[in-house]
């Protein structure tokens, strides 16, 4: 079903790309030879919502380029979503549309995303536009501490209740009419008209007069992680290609009610901020002519005299083929647990009765084939976990692996355990942390030990590197996993609230022990916490087990 809008007008073309393996929606306006420009959409948006706005690039003389991410729109849903992946994606859509340098045009979340990659890449932008996408810590509550903690306890139960039921879900169908209000709900300043529009471009209709937002399910707004906001914002000074930023001054939810004195430090020499007073958050939208004319008069008149320079120069790359590392078989039982889309191996390494001891591997390693020396004095059943990428688990395509997405693995076993004690090697012992302050009533003892993976990636933000990932390399591991996991990022604060989160409702007067001799800041500071305890292995697993 075609349904117009005043101005609307769908992109001329449409193509495919992959990022290792994940398909990735493409849409041009304009002459297919004009100069490209990327223009990237906002969270839980897709490439359609520019229908009206890109046009009026392209009549400008621009090919715009636009996609819809991982996730949204006509793209795959993926088994993995991070902010590294969609930047890795944008990067993907670019190399397939030219080598040249070019202008990056971003909303919201696009915004951001874009700002990466031209920090990353400053040799391939020319220009850059942030429309509303430059985040603030106004939006966080300002809240004491204590009800931060109760407010992110709150915050994990959902995202995790989330997911464990998400991999089953589909998004609630309706009518035109009830999709387009729903999304006037969270977009109150839009349309009934435009909605209305939208639906037919971002919506499949499953049946005579039914409509299904394409939006992958498992995605949901809120969530938790080390992210600061400011970490975005700190990008801009060093930018040195033109930076135009705009700033939709009504507030909203889906904005971050970012101020002009919240950006003006940050921008370059010469970056140019324009607030609209009159506007809320999706600027491109309610004001379309008045914001492309700015992004118009910022850019220039494109360039001229390149004609066959700027074509279609690939198509992604496609998935890895790659002969899997011949293990021996495991010699223990293998469950199989579904988690969203990936298949995760939990291996039975003795059985008994009593609680289980749950083994969290390292960043790189896969889960023991017997039960080690030195834990055969647990009294009760033992399981080791793959997690995702790893062992026996599912290889996703394209990456985007995050600490997060490894806790929610292990929460998928602690589910169908129980209740369990949770030793955790490196990477595992990171994770474990987590576990024990997202599940305190489940996890009962943490024991955070040695291993691959234990330092992390730091503690804030390094260079905004898009790693280069040899996809074809031997796995499992993963070789997107072993790149993306070393460089989790670990900000002190973020651990200490998990452990807070663990001492505040763990039924245990010590709900993790730290037992490893290597202890990087974040676990320097979650050791200092009250109700932390340090010891040997032994020891931790000694006590665990009387508990």
């Amino acid at each position: 079903m075609e349904m117009t809008f005043p101005g609307a007008r769908r992109p001329a073309r449409q193509r495919w790309v992959t990022d290792h393996g994940l398909r990735l929606s493409v849409w041009e306006w304009g002459d297919a030879e004009a100069p490209p420009l990327l223009l990237a959409h906002g969270g839980f948006d897709f490439a359609g919502t520019y229908d009206v706005f890109a046009p009026m690039l392209a009549d400008a003389g621009w090919r715009v380029v636009s996609w819809d991410q991982r996730g949204h729109g006509d793209s795959d849903h993926a088994v993995l979503y991070s902010w590294d992946g969609d930047v890795r994606d944008a990067l993907t859509v670019l190399d397939s549309t030219t080598r040249q340098p070019i202008p990056f045009v971003g909303h919201s979340k696009g915004g951001s995303v874009v700002m990466q990659l031209a920090e990353a890449l400053p040799h391939r932008c020319t220009h850059l536009v942030n429309l509303d996408g430059l985040p603030s810590r106004r939006s966080w509550p300002d809240v004491p501490d204590h009800e931060r903690t109760r407010l992110l306890a709150g915050e994990l139960r959902a995202w995790l209740d989330h997911r464990a039921s998400a991999g089953t879900k589909e998004r609630k169908p309706g009518t035109i009419d009830e999709l387009a209000a729903r999304r006037q709900r969270m977009n109150p300043r839009l349309t009934l008209e435009w909605l209305r529009y939208l639906v037919t471009v971002g919506a499949t209709e499953v049946e005579p007069g039914q409509w299904r937002w394409k939006l992958d399910p498992i995605m949901r707004f809120g969530g938790f992680g080390p992210w600061r906001p400011e970490w975005s914002m700190m990008r801009m000074p060093g930018l040195v290609m033109p930076v135009l930023g705009v700033l939709g001054m009504i507030g909203e939810s889906m904005g971050w009610g970012t101020q002009p004195e919240d950006v003006q430090h940050y921008l370059p020499p010469g970056g140019v901020l324009v607030p609209m007073e009159d506007s809320g958050h999706f600027v491109h939208i309610e004001q379309p002519r008045k914001v492309a004319d700015l992004v118009l008069d910022f850019l220039g008149d494109p360039p001229q005299g390149r004609t066959g320079t700027w074509g279609t120069v690939g198509s992604g790359t496609p998935a890895p083929e790659r002969a899997p590392v011949v293990a021996t078989a495991p010699t223990a039982p293998v469950i199989r647990l579904h988690h969203v889309r990936a298949e995760l191996a939990l291996h039975e390494l003795r059985a008994g009765d009593g609680r289980p001891l749950l083994l969290l591997h390292g960043l790189a390693e896969r889960s023991p084939d017997e039960v080690p020396a030195h834990l055969a004095g647990w009294p009760g059943p033992i399981y080791a976990l793959d997690f995702v990428g790893h062992g026996a688990s599912t290889m996703p395509l394209g990456g985007s692996y995050t600490a997060e997405t490894l806790l929610a693995d292990a929460d998928t076993a602690l589910r169908y355990l129980g209740e369990a004690t949770v030793l955790g090697r490196g990477l595992g012992a990171y994770v474990a942390l987590l576990l024990a302050g997202a599940r305190p009533d489940a996890v009962r003892g943490a024991i955070l030990f040695d291993g691959p993976g234990i330092l992390g990636g730091g503690t804030g933000p390094g260079p905004s590197v898009v790693a280069a990932v040899d996809a074809s390399a031997p796995a499992p591991p993963d070789p997107f996993a072993l790149a993306e996991l070393s460089r989790d990022i670990r900000p002190p604060d973020y651990a200490t609230s998990f452990a807070r989160l663990a001492t505040q409702a763990s039924a245990l007067e010590h709900p993790i022990t730290v037992a490893s001799v290597n202890r990087p800041d974040w676990l320097q500071a979650v050791e200092r916490e009250p109700g932390i305890l340090s010891s040997s292995l032994a020891d931790a697993l000694a006590n665990y087990a009387k508990a």
